[in-house]
Order: structure tokens, then sequence, then C-alpha cells
């Protein structure tokens, strides 16, 4: 709030823009412009020019205005696409993981062979599979 007298004080002493444009003929007849006044200069009065587009130029800039909206889509799209990749990808590098932390808990691993009696597992295939897990999170994660 202390700046807005600031602010205020700077908004009033910037004005309109003003510059007067001087125009003069010199003695071998050249004419001359200037924004200083000579001796026997008139003050040229300069309006802005205001320029109205047509039809088509209209209807080209709604065209390009229209592609640029589908553009921004696009992108907010593939943003969203990747940033769901990169959570799907972190919840299989932290399933990955938890199994990891599994070869380091368990003692003994068992599996079910076809008559559904649990066998254990050979120690060399455990660790192959824990290999295996390491390799995956090393290049995925």
């Amino acid at each position: 709030m202390r700046w807005f007298p600031i602010i205020l004080l700077l908004a009033s002493l910037t004005g309109h823009a003003h510059a007067e444009i001087y125009r003069w003929v010199d003695e071998q007849g050249r004419v001359h412009f200037s924004q200083r006044p000579q001796p026997g200069s008139e003050v040229v009065v300069v309006k802005p020019q205001v320029i109205e587009r047509d039809a088509q130029t209209r209807q080209s800039e709604e065209n390009l205005r229209r592609i640029m909206e589908v553009r921004q889509g696009e992108r907010d799209e593939e943003k969203a696409l990747r940033l769901e990749q990169r959570k799907r990808q972190q919840l299989e590098c932290d399933r990955m993981g938890k199994q990891l932390a599994q070869f380091d808990r368990r003692m003994y691993w068992y599996e079910e062979d076809a008559s559904g009696k649990k066998v254990e597992v050979d120690t060399r295939r455990v660790q192959e599979r824990r290999a295996e897990i390491q390799a995956m999170i090393r290049e995925r994660c």
C-alpha cells in the first residue's frame, strides 16, 4: 500500500507524448521538417492513421488464432500424457523397489509345483531374479 502514492504520482506526471512538427522552406526552395520551430515555419498536424482490416485479413487472423489454440491444446495434452507416464514409471519403480527389499528380508523362497506342493527355490535362481530386478531398476528408474 505504501507504493500506491508513488505510483499515483508517477502516473500523473506521465502525460500523452506530445511532439509538434514544424515545416519550412529554405532559400533554395527545399522543404524541411523539424521538432524545433524555425523562422517562417508552420506547425504540421499529424493525425494517427487508423488502419481498417478487410474481411479476408480478419478471417486469416481468426484462422491463425484457432490454429494457435489447437496447438496449445495439443501441447497441453502431450504434457498431461508425459506426466501420466512419469507417474506410472514411478509406481513401477516403487513396486520393483519393494520386490528388491523382500529379497533382503526373506531367508527362504518357495513356489508351488504342479501338484500344489510348496518347494524351496534354489538360491541361484533367487539371486538371478534379484539381479534382474536390480538391472530393471537401473535401466528404468
